[in-house]
């Protein structure tokens, strides 16, 4: 199974983030946009993961989750990686407080590694995937995705939890299943 963890948004967040790139999306841009039910913050891709290891890597996020109590964050902002002129990626930002979700994601980190999961070679950037590139973007399309999401906020997030997921892909897109939800604090 293709795994990764991340936090879910509520509704009205989501919501809020489909609502803005709806002009933009109409475009026709060469982009797979996330549909909404699929739109979270981004923490760490496993990968492909044996279903037999789904009740280890709960316990291994219970035991990543156990120093952080609950937190709040905002969606705000948008973004490409790797840059937004050239993107591969692009994204709905996550701002303050960013101390506590860097923590989980840095415990997180420890913890898989030593269970045998590789580190992030690149810097952690908590963000939210809105849609993935399929091919060069036309001249222009940076005003257009900027001026829909930037210095927008999309709402706060009540970070009580985190999750693993089963992402299968399929023709008609990606479809996220939650597979275990840990809450934060042990």
């Amino acid at each position: 199974m293709r795994m990764f963890v991340g936090i879910g948004l509520p509704e009205e967040c989501r919501t809020s983030i489909v609502r803005a790139l709806s002009p933009v999306a109409e475009t026709g841009l060469p982009v797979s946009w996330t549909r909404a039910e699929n739109l979270h913050i981004t923490l760490k891709f496993l990968g492909e993961v044996p279903d037999a290891r789904v009740g280890e890597l709960g316990g291994l996020l219970a035991e990543s989750a156990r120093g952080t109590g609950p937190f709040r964050l905002l969606v705000e902002g948008a973004g490409g990686f790797p840059t937004l002129s050239s993107p591969r990626i692009l994204w709905a930002g996550v701002r303050e407080p960013l101390d506590p979700v860097r923590k989980l994601h840095q415990n997180m980190e420890n913890i898989l590694a030593g269970a045998g999961f590789p580190r992030e070679g690149r810097p952690f950037h908590p963000h939210v995937t809105v849609g993935r590139v399929r091919r060069r973007l036309p001249a222009g399309w940076t005003e257009r995705f900027g001026g829909a999401l930037s210095g927008k906020r999309f709402g706060e997030v009540p970070a009580r939890s985190y999750q693993l997921y089963e992402s299968r892909l399929s023709p008609s897109g990606s479809t996220y299943t939650v597979l275990v939800d840990v809450p934060f604090g042990g």
